[in-house]
Formats: C-alpha cells, structure tokens, sequence
C-alpha cells in the first residue's frame, strides 16, 4: 500500500533541495531504493567512481573490461542539460503545484532562464517525461483537486 505524500511548499522545497547535491541524492534514493544497479545490465555490481560524485562503474557489460560510466542522470529528462539539476527541480515543483498548470513563459519570467526557449524546451521535456511510466516512479501520488470525470451520455459499467 502506498502512502499519500504531502506536497512540498515553497519553503519546504527550498529547505529540501538546498543545492544541485540535495537533488541528486533524491533522485538516486528514488531511482534506485534497494542500491544503485547498471542503467545498461541491470548489474549491482557496480562501483562508486574514484573522483566524481553520483557516478558509477560497471565492468559487468563492458566486454572489454574498460569500465561503463554512468551517472545518476543517465537515461533521465535530465540527462544531457547544461542546466543545473536544482533549476529543473524547481520548475517540476512550479509545475505540479500551479493548481490550473503554468506556462513556459510564466517559468520563464519566475526563475529567471536566459531564454525563453530554454524554459520551453525544460517544460516540453518534464511533460513528456511524466507520461513515461519509468519516469512515475519518481513521482509518488498525484493529488488532483476538482476534477470531473465521466459525463452525460456516458455509460457506467
């Protein structure tokens, strides 16, 4: 049975995700909750790398015995961005707790991006990734207030 989840405010998210490591261990805790396994194998048995932080190695699916590389981030919406991972926290936060939706320019002009178009492509990436059923694990329960659902017309089976 799963738990409802309380949704964070302003001060508490700020609390909560301080900075870009605050994210990544959130993100790691809810990834991978019984220990980090290969994003490639499945492996676990994989090693913290040496010099960096949030990356591992796994010599499991690497045939040459040169070690595959991985990061937290790797296969996320979040992979690949020079934006950092506490901005795009902050507006998956703006995004769930705006009670009729928020728009790329409104994110825009809150935080602050240099473009517009950064701000979009972020929003586009985070909706698309929420309909990936992956990427729900991340999310725990959705709570949605004044929702109708069903109709005139509609048949109840």
């Amino acid at each position: 049975m799963t738990k409802a989840i309380h949704q964070l405010s302003l001060k508490e998210f700020e609390r909560r995700f301080p900075d870009d490591d605050a994210c990544k261990v959130y993100l790691t805790e809810c990834r991978w909750p019984d220990g980090v396994c290969c994003v490639r194998c499945g492996s676990v048995e994989v090693s913290a790398h040496a010099t960096r932080a949030f990356h591992w190695q796994c010599n499991a699916c690497s045939p040459s015995g040169t070690n595959y590389r991985f990061s937290v981030l790797v296969g996320t919406v979040f992979e690949n961005t020079n934006v950092p991972l506490r901005q795009w926290f902050q507006v998956l936060h703006l995004m769930l707790t705006s009670k009729k939706g928020i728009s790329a320019l409104q994110i825009y002009r809150m935080l602050g991006f240099g473009s517009y178009k950064t701000a979009w492509g972020m929003c586009h990436k985070l909706r698309a990734g929420m309909q990936d059923e992956k990427f729900h694990r991340l999310m725990g329960i959705v709570e949605v207030d004044e929702t109708f659902v069903g109709g005139q017309g509609e048949k109840q089976t």
